[in-house]
């Protein structure tokens, strides 16, 4: 599935949020909320990545027109989120 990343400001990261969890069709896809510095990133706020249908995203762009902007670099930021992912999967397997 594709997946969206959007940039919100610290003073909206609530609201945004809750409008795409209090969706419908919007929560029925991933959404994750990681901060720039986690992804060793320089950037104010939060990102909000969504992994949906396409149509579910433009839905989600829709929700948070206002609260949020899509990240001009979305690709490094679901590149070091999988990263991380795949390294705290590692890390995992060798406590087994």
């Amino acid at each position: 599935m594709p997946k969206e990343v959007f940039l919100v400001k610290s003073e909206n990261r609530i609201k945004a949020e809750d409008a795409v969890k209090r969706d419908d069709i919007v929560s029925r896809g991933s959404i994750t909320i990681k901060t720039p510095a986690s992804l060793d990133i320089k950037e104010e706020g939060y990102f909000l990545v969504i992994d949906a249908l396409p149509e579910t995203l433009k839905r989600a762009e829709e929700l948070l027109k206002g609260l949020a902007e899509k990240y001009k670099d979305k690709e490094t930021v679901i590149k070091r989120i999988e990263e991380q992912e795949n390294r705290a999967i590692e890390g995992f397997g060798n406590i087994l």
